[in-house]
């Protein structure tokens, strides 16, 4: 491809059909040339290095599966939506479990902002809303390593033969649970806006 038929759209296709394809780290400006067929030089015109283009290519992957305005008004409803697009993310780019935690490559904050006003209805603490908006994904996150384990890295074993991979029937599960955790808590903060039964009492839990 020459430099006049470059564009910035298809720099961040072909790095992400790389990283796709080889993984994260085989994602160099030299590696993106040659399979563009054009000059390193060529590829600074549209990015201005190998961080921008990593930004570039997880808010690309994070745009395939967007968070819908409005969100869905139960907050059940809407952290379910959240991580099962997460999810989906995660499952078509892996790479993109660890680009999208690096300040350094991605600070959008627009998805927290989304969670956080989706709780509204469960809480009207923003930092506990914060806190629960991390947990969800950070459980996605934890749950994905889980289930693409084969796939972050080379060789090992195949998916069925691993006694702890963790299946989909797993995420959803572990999923529900986490939400009604999230509801009780809630409510020993406020019962009147949990939606949710009063409390149980539980043994002290130890820190994580």
């Amino acid at each position: 491809m020459t430099s006049r038929g470059l564009s910035r759209g298809a720099i961040v296709a072909a790095a992400m059909r790389i990283a796709d394809a080889e993984g994260i780290a085989a994602l160099s400006m030299r590696r993106l040339a040659t399979e563009l067929d054009s000059g390193v030089m060529s590829l600074y015109r549209h990015v201005a290095n190998k961080d921008a283009l990593i930004t570039a290519i997880t808010r690309a992957a994070c745009n395939e599966h967007p968070y819908p305005e409005p969100a869905p008004p139960d907050w059940r409803e809407a952290m379910r939506l959240a991580a099962r697009l997460d999810w989906e993310v995660y499952c078509t780019h892996p790479w993109a479990l660890v680009t999208s935690s690096s300040a350094r490559h991605f600070s959008d904050t627009s998805c927290l902002d989304w969670m956080v006003d989706a709780l509204a209805d469960l809480t009207d603490d923003p930092d506990l809303a914060r806190s629960f908006s991390i947990a969800v994904w950070s459980y996605v996150q934890g749950v994905c390593i889980q289930h693409l384990a084969q796939q972050l890295l080379s060789g090992g074993d195949k998916p069925e033969q691993s006694p702890l991979r963790a299946t989909e029937d797993d995420f959803e599960l572990g999923l529900e649970t986490l939400l009604d955790g999230m509801a009780q808590r809630a409510a020993q903060h406020g019962p009147e806006r949990a939606g949710a039964p009063p409390a149980r009492t539980f043994p002290t839990a130890v820190p994580r």
